[in-house]
């Protein structure tokens, strides 16, 4: 049985007694992490400013302007401002911690080509 941290309507986290990793399910999007990526993940997360992005990227033609790479050179993770607020509070439930001053690099996330 999976230990649920933190459930919101369009996700939750959780840790897979098969694997001992941490997952998190959002929306249509599952990352898969150790506990120190996690953190890290919640970090970088916790200190995202939204509205911030929004009006940066208010003239781009997609729906969602907060943008988020993701590891991989053609894909992002794409949000409104509510859907990062979801996120950010399903990552606090868990325990999310002050920022560090760096960004998430593709080994940190877990997302290399080829990884499980």
């Amino acid at each position: 049985m999976d230990k649920v941290l933190s459930q919101t309507p369009n996700g939750r986290v959780f840790i897979c007694p098969n694997c001992n990793k941490i997952h998190v399910e959002f929306h249509n999007f599952l990352f898969s992490f150790d506990d120190e990526e996690y953190r890290y993940f919640q970090r970088c997360f916790a200190r995202m400013d939204g509205c911030y992005y929004e009006a940066v990227n208010s003239d781009i033609v997609y729906t969602r302007k907060i943008i988020v790479p993701i590891g991989h050179k053609n894909a992002s993770m794409m949000l409104n401002r509510y859907e990062l607020h979801e996120l950010k509070s399903l990552l606090k439930g868990s325990g999310a911690s002050k920022s560090p001053s760096v960004f998430l690099s593709v080994k940190e996330i877990g997302l290399e080509v080829g990884s499980n």
